[in-house]
């Protein structure tokens, strides 16, 4: 059924229909995933079974024994590629596979690539490792939660974060406003699951990926993989669902 669009308020300017709607809901939009690659290796992830420790060993001999696995990287795989900048394109310290270091459930422990997805998904699933446990910490005050400086941290923060005191400035303020706002609950619900596909021309680099950052993350990968940023080509044509970078 088709309705006319509301009239426009004094607030508001006139609506205007969203340039890519016609093609992301006739099918039209081509994502990164769509892509279609020949001889491409598919990559799958194996994550962490516990929420905070480290690993003490990976077993991997029955991921390596599937057939059509090409490699596994695991931790010790990725010393020749820097670590993500946190503060920078890196929404996190943690930086997966650089460190043994367990921080939360489902960290990511190995990456497996293999001929085909279903290959890749087996191996990942018959991968197992040796943990030293620890207890986690749920919330703000649990224990074994410990705060740590953002100067230093980020290139973000020069100096540490410093809280005022509301309460004076509150009471010294000339003109003071006492309002509740609410909004509606807002779901997520993304048309097009995050996906990477990626090949090496020489020493061109491009890589297809849903992204509202496509210069800084050709940046980062530049830097991570010490290569001239002239060198990466960075490509989102749409995004079904980036609710973030």
């Amino acid at each position: 059924m088709n309705q006319a669009a509301p009239a426009p308020k004094e607030n508001m300017g006139n609506p205007v229909p969203r340039i890519d709607a016609r093609l992301k809901v006739t099918g039209q939009a081509g994502y990164p995933a769509d892509l279609a690659t020949a001889n491409v290796a598919y990559g799958v992830l194996a994550t962490s079974t516990i929420a905070k420790g480290s690993i003490s060993a990976l077993r991997l001999e029955r991921a390596r024994a599937v057939p059509g696995v090409l490699d596994i990287v695991s931790v010790g795989d990725m010393d020749e590629v820097d670590k993500p900048e946190f503060g920078n394109t890196g929404a996190s310290s943690i930086a997966p596979l650089h460190d043994k270091t367990i921080f939360h459930d489902g960290q990511i422990i190995a990456l497996v690539v293999a001929e085909t997805f279903e290959a890749a998904a087996e191996a990942a699933m018959l991968i197992r490792a040796d943990y030293a446990e620890e207890r986690p910490s749920a919330g703000f005050d649990s224990q074994g939660t410990t705060i740590e400086p953002a100067a230093g941290k980020s290139p973000m923060y020069k100096e540490d974060l410093k809280a005022g005191d509301f309460d004076a400035a509150y009471a010294a303020a000339a003109v003071k406003i006492d309002q509740k706002y609410s909004t509606p609950t807002q779901h997520h619900n993304p048309i097009e699951l995050f996906s990477t596909t990626a090949w090496w021309q020489g020493d061109q680099l491009t890589v297809h990926e849903p992204s509202q950052n496509v210069t800084g993350w050709k940046t980062e990968l530049a830097r991570q993989l010490k290569i001239d940023p002239a060198n990466v080509r960075f490509v989102s044509p749409y995004i079904g669902g980036c609710f973030g970078p």
